[in-house]
């Protein structure tokens, strides 16, 4: 699995979650999971989906976390114990392309903004439909990085400045708009799609979501942009923000069926 250079802490993730709280919401009405079952969350980070998971599926039930990251996992076992749920849930380092558990084990199985760190997404599918159980759920949701756009007068920069963030930041930075076919192919039935627009109006918040530091150093490392370019979007940007009117967007494919 490649963690690559999206690699992200738990404060992103933070940040982020609370953006992106509708979207977890509905991803949880798409389990149509009840009190009582047994659900996994492939790439749990800091286990903030694990913990809201614990909530529905109660005492009867129980979440198992998985993350690549030894320090997510430890932040979540954490955050687990301080809730009182440590009996409920259960995080353990693992590898999204060969999951610690046995063949039909879950009622339901999800991924959120993981795929796009994954160099290999068909196998990670092939696995979380594996390790479900004959007619249960498989969810999973990614953001399509080349969806993302920013108001500034300077469109060809920013146009670039995307493709930079989708190709060159991320393993899979198109990974949203490929959800479909891989659950297609891994032989989940009866899909669905779900599209979550997200919008972000201050610069700040944007440029933490978006790495727009690393993807202004990667642009001017491989040629995409010249410094100067750089410099004038950044500016633009700015601009918008000091004016009250910084305007970004970006959009979230979740993609739901049941396995056979």
């Amino acid at each position: 699995m490649t963690q690559g250079m999206g690699y992200v802490d738990p404060a992103y993730l933070d940040a982020a979650a609370r953006l992106a709280a509708g979207g977890k919401r509905l991803s949880y009405e798409r389990m149509r999971i009840s009190p009582g079952a047994t659900v996994l969350d492939v790439g749990c980070g800091p286990g903030t989906d694990t913990r809201a998971l614990a909530e529905i599926v109660g005492a009867g039930g129980f979440v198992h976390g998985i993350d690549h990251d030894r320090e997510m996992v430890e932040e979540a076992e954490r955050r687990a114990a301080a809730e009182g749920l440590a009996g409920r849930v259960e995080h353990r380092q693992g590898d999204a392309y060969a999951l610690p558990f046995a063949d039909a084990t879950f009622d339901a199985v999800r991924s959120e903004r993981l795929f796009l760190h994954l160099d290999r997404p068909d196998r990670a599918t092939a696995e979380m439909v594996r390790v479900t159980k004959p007619g249960g759920r498989v969810v999973v949701a990614d953001t399509d990085w080349g969806t993302r756009s920013v108001d500034t007068p300077e469109v060809e920069a920013e146009r670039k400045i995307a493709r930079v963030l989708a190709e060159h930041c991320l393993a899979n930075g198109y990974s949203g708009r490929r959800l479909y076919g891989l659950m297609r192919g891994a032989g989940v039935r009866d899909l669905a799609v779900d599209l979550i627009p997200l919008h972000v109006d201050g610069y700040e918040l944007w440029r933490l979501l978006s790495r727009m530091e690393m993807a202004f150093e990667e642009a001017v490392r491989t040629g995409a942009m010249t410094e100067d370019e750089v410099r004038r979007l950044d500016d633009s940007f700015r601009d918008r923000d000091a004016a009250g009117t910084f305007f970004a967007s970006t959009t979230v494919v979740m993609v739901s069926g049941t396995k056979p």
